[in-house]
């Protein structure tokens, strides 16, 4: 188990430059360097005009696992190691894949949704692999695949919202 740690900052560290720290520029210029950098696919993935850029820099803290999930805050020393459990009352850890794909509470807005599209599928373990999943569904064509995955920001946007209710 951690420790908790009373005085101590928690700062962020922009790994591209950590003398002048963040810029857009950078930021740009690291997404858009080559076909070959994986981000870029993920930042397709995620950056959706119909989205608000909140939700997509959201999506973006939940696959690099920077959310503050208790988890993660534990490991920050920010929580103490009896406070992790999930919100969701199952004595289980809150770490990002439980809330959002596997938690009993939580779990059954991806019911819900899948009874509404009329489809039935099996959920994978990492949020992820559930959106690459959820995005891609057989049967549907490839044009509306954009729109499952903005239902599916929708849907990890508004556990979100609900878990810190």
């Amino acid at each position: 188990m951690g420790v908790v740690k009373e005085s101590v900052v928690d700062r962020w560290k922009w790994s591209l430059d950590p003398v002048k720290g963040y810029s857009i520029g950078d930021a740009y210029q690291m997404f858009t360097a080559t076909d070959q950098n994986p981000n870029r696919a993920n930042m397709y993935t995620i950056c959706h005009k119909q989205l608000p850029l909140k939700v997509s820099l959201f999506v973006w803290c939940l696959f690099h696992n920077c959310l503050p999930t208790k988890d993660n805050l534990l490991r920050r020393g920010i929580v103490h190691p009896d406070a992790t459990n999930c919100v969701g009352g199952f004595a289980l850890p809150e770490t990002a894949d439980h809330l959002f794909i596997t938690c009993s509470h939580f779990s059954q807005l991806w019911v819900l949704v899948r009874s509404w599209l009329g489809f039935s599928s099996v959920d994978t373990f990492r949020a992820f692999d559930h959106v690459v999943q959820f995005g891609q569904l057989g049967g549907f064509p490839r044009s509306s695949h954009h729109f499952l995955k903005l239902i599916w920001f929708s849907c990890v946007w508004t556990i979100w919202k609900e878990r810190n209710n």
